[in-house]
């Protein structure tokens, strides 16, 4: 039995994104994700309600804003 692959290890498997691959995409993300939480925590100012309503979509009943 073998415990060296990635699911073991708590890396997601990413179905749009390969971790080891797109990591400077991924930071540009997180970044953004930072700013925008940082500047509307609730996502309640009018430039964010698309997002959180594509959040709420896509995490329903897993989170609440």
């Amino acid at each position: 039995m073998t415990f060296s692959g990635t699911l073991q290890h708590g890396i997601p498997d990413f179905k749009i994104a390969n971790l080891f691959e797109d990591m400077p995409i991924l930071k540009l993300a997180q970044n953004a994700a930072i700013k925008i939480m940082e500047d509307d925590p609730k996502l309640e100012k009018e430039k964010n309600i698309l997002l959180k309503n594509l959040v709420k979509e896509k995490f329903n009943k897993r989170i609440e804003i």
